[in-house]
C-alpha cells in the first residue's frame, strides 16, 4: 500500500471513529502465535523461501512493542547479497537488499482494518556487534526502526544462531494503531544439516505497550535429506622452524566447498617425529580467558560464503597443566569460543560442538618464537598429519592425511653425517592460475658434502597436467626451466614429468611455464574464485648414487 493510499484510508478510519482515543485497558495484552509455510522446500543445507506467519491476538488498543524471532541453529541468512555492499549501504529504493516481503496487518483505533505490503531490506548494522541490519521498507519509506540481526554466541541456551530483534510502531502517520498480524516471507535461507528425529524450533518472545510480559510461541522447522549432503574436507598443513632456535610455527587449514555439510568435530593429529610439543609454550598458558589479559600463542581465520569478509580471532591455551585446551575466539559479529582438548600423549588437539555455520576455509596459525608450542629437532622434517572430521549430522566421518616438509630445517640438521643429507625443497610457488596461464616454480637443493640430484621427477597437483607438442615424429616438452643445471632430457612417465640432467648439481631451480602446463577447468574456477588456498606437490629427486628421496610439500603460494 503507498503512503497515499495508506493516508486515505487513515482519514476514513478517523472519520469512522470519530477521533476517538482509545485508552488501552488494564487487561490489554497480546498473544503471540506463529506457523511455517515451507512448500519451497526443507531439504538439509539447500537454500529455500521460508514464510512466517506471526499473530498477536491483541486486545483493546493494545500491540506489540519489542519482538525477538529466534532462528533455529544452522537456518542462516546470507549477509553476502549484491556483493556485500548492503552491510555499508542503505538503499530501499531497489530490490538489489531485498530478502524477503510481506504484509503488516493493523487496525487503527482498534477497529479499521489496515493492511500494508512490505519488503524487509538487508542494511547497514544499526548497532556495534550486530551481524547486520532489518528494514521494514514500504514502497521506498523505511516503518519504523532498524531490526538487529544478531549471531547468538557460543553458549546460549538457544544454540549458535540467528536473532533478530524489533521494536514495533504503534501509530502510523500519528494515529495509533495495533498490529494483529505480521505475515512474511524470508528469501533464501539457509537450511541447518542436522535432522533431528524431534525438530528444531522457530520461535518469537513479544511484549506489548501495555504489558511488558514477555510471551512467547513456537514452530517446528523440520529438515529432510541430511544423509545426502556431500562431506570430503580437505587437509592441508605448513610449519616453518625459527631462523635462531628449534620452535616452530604451525599453520593448519582444513577446507571444503560450500555446498558440503560442515564439520560437527575436527581431531587435529600431528606427528611427534618432526612436531613435539614445546613445555616453553606453558609460558602463555592462560588461566582465566575472561581476565582480558591472556597472551595468544597464535590466530585463527575463517571464510563463510555467507559473509563478505573474512573471520580472524584469536587463540589461547587454556585449561591447566594436567588439562590443556586450545581455544579458538572470534569477536562479534560471530561471537563464537571454540574450545579443543590437547591430549600432548598422542598430539592430538580435538574440537567438538562446532556451529552449524558453512565454512570454506578454517585456518589455524600457532606461532613459533621462544614460547611456541611446538619446537622440532629437524631429524625427520618430512612428515604427515592427520585430520579426522564428522559431519553436522554425525553420520559421516572422514580422514584426511597431510603430508609437509618444515622450512627451515638444515639439510644436515640433527647430526646427520655429511654426504648423507636428504634433498630439500623450498620456494614452492604458482601463478596465472586465475587467468588460465599456469607456471610453477620451486628449487631442490642437497646438503654440502651430499651427493649432487641428476634427476627429477615432479608429480603435479591435480588439475594440472604436463602438455606434449609434436615435433615430427616426435613428442616434445617445452616450456621448461632449469637454472643451475642444463637439461639432458624432458620426458613424460605415467602422467609425471622426468627432468634428467646433463651434470650432477648441489641445487636446481625448476620453472615449469604455461608452455609445459595444462590447467582443468575446475582447478582454473576455483582459483578465479578464490577459493583455492593450496596445491600439493611431489617431486623425487634421484641423486648421482641412484637415491631417490620423495619430498612432499604443500604450495600456499598460489599468486591469488
Amino acid at each position: 500500500m503507498s503512503k497515499g493510499i495508506r493516508r486515505v484510508a487513515l482519514m476514513s478510519a478517523v472519520v469512522a471513529c470519530g477521533l476517538v482515543a482509545l485508552a488501552p485497558s488494564a487487561e490489554a495484552a497480546i498473544t503471540p502465535a506463529i506457523s511455517l509455510d515451507q512448500s519451497a522446500g526443507k531439504t538439509a543445507g539447500s537454500t529455500a523461501n521460508l514464510g512466517v506467519d506471526l499473530t498477536f491476538a491483541p486486545s483493546g488498543s493494545d500491540s506489540p512493542d519489542h519482538m525477538t524471532l529466534n532462528l533455529p541453529p544452522g537456518l542462516l541468512a546470507n549477509a553476502s547479497v549484491n556483493g556485500g555492499s548492503c552491510l555499508t549501504t542503505a538503499d530501499l529504493n531497489d530490490s538489489a537488499c531485498e530478502v524477503g516481503s510481506g504484509v503488516v496487518t493493523a487496525d487503527a483505533f482498534g477497529t479499521v482494518p489496515i493492511p500494508t505490503s512490505v519488503t524487509f531490506d538487508l542494511v547497514p548494522p544499526p548497532a556495534p556487534g550486530d551481524l547486520a541490519g532489518l528494514a521494514v521498507n514500504s514502497n521506498g519509506t523505511q516503518v519504523g526502526s532498524t531490526a538487529d540481526i544478531k549471531v547468538r554466541p557460543s553458549g546460549d541456551p538457544n544454540g549458535v544462531g540467528v536473532t533478530i530483534q524489533f521494536v514495533l510502531p504503534n501509530s502510523l502517520d500519528g494515529v495509533p494503531i495495533s498490529i494483529h498480524e505480521i505475515s512474511s516471507t524470508f528469501d533464501g535461507l539457509r537450511y541447518p544439516t542436522t535432522c533431528p528425529s524431534t525438530a528444531q524450533t522457530f520461535s518469537v518472545a513479544a511484549d506489548s505497550y501495555s504489558d511488558p510480559t514477555v510471551k512467547s510461541a513456537s514452530a517446528p522447522l523440520p529438515v529432510t535429506g541430511c544423509s545426502g549432503l556431500p562431506y570430503s574436507p580437505t587437509f592441508a598443513v605448513t610449519a616453518t622452524r625459527d631462523s635462531n632456535d628449534q620452535q616452530v610455527t604451525v599453520v593448519t587449514n582444513v577446507t571444503q566447498s560450500a555446498s558440503e555439510a560442515p564439520s560437527r568435530s575436527v581431531a587435529l593429529a600431528l606427528p611427534f617425529a618432526q612436531l613435539r610439543p614445546s613445555l616453553a609454550g606453558l609460558q602463555r598458558l592462560c588461566l582465566n580467558l575472561a581476565s582480558g589479559t591472556c597472551t595468544p600463542v597464535g590466530s585463527v581465520t575463517a571464510a563463510s560464503p555467507l559473509y563478505p569478509k573474512a573471520l580472524t580471532g584469536q587463540a589461547y591455551l587454556t585449561g591447566s597443566v594436567t588439562s590443556l585446551t586450545l581455544t579458538l575466539v572470534f569477536p562479534a559479529p560471530f561471537p563464537l569460543t571454540l574450545v579443543g582438548s590437547v591430549n600432548l600423549l598422542s598430539n592430538v588437539t580435538t574440537f567438538t560442538g562446532l556451529p552449524d555455520i558453512p565454512l570454506t576455509s578454517l585456518q589455524v596459525k600457532l606461532d613459533g618464537g621462544a614460547n611456541g608450542l611446538f619446537g622440532t629437532l629437524c631429524k625427520a622434517p618430512s612428515g604427515t598429519a592427520h585430520a579426522t572430521l564428522t559431519d553436522q549430522n554425525g553420520d559421516k566421518t572422514v580422514t584426511a592425511p597431510a603430508d609437509f616438509t618444515i622450512a627451515g630445517c638444515p639439510a644436515s640438521a640433527g647430526g646427520t653425517p655429511s654426504g648423507t643429507g636428504s634433498p630439500q625443497l623450498s620456494g614452492a610457488s604458482a601463478k596465472g592460475l586465475a587467468s588460465g596461464h599456469p607456471s610453477l616454480s620451486f628449487r631442490v637443493k642437497v646438503a654440502k658434502g651430499a651427493a649432487k640430484l641428476k634427476a627429477l621427477t615432479v608429480d603435479l597437483p591435480r588439475g594440472l597436467s604436463i602438455m606434449t607438442h609434436r615435433a615430427g615424429h616426435k613428442l616434445t616438452i617445452r616450456g621448461v626451466k632449469v637454472r643451475g643445471g642444463a637439461i639432458k632430457s624432458l620426458s613424460k612417465s605415467h602422467g609425471h614429468l622426468v627432468i634428467t640432467l646433463k651434470r650432477a648439481v648441489s641445487g636446481a631451480a625448476v620453472t615449469l611455464t604455461g608452455k609445459a602446463l595444462a590447467e582443468s577447468a575446475s582447478l582454473r574456477s576455483q582459483a578465479s574464485h578464490h577459493k583455492l588456498k593450496h596445491l600439493p606437490l611431489t617431486v623425487i629427486a634421484q641423486n648421482a648414487k641412484g637415491r631417490r628421496t620423495t619430498i612432499r610439500v604443500t604450495v600456499t603460494h598460489l599468486g591469488l
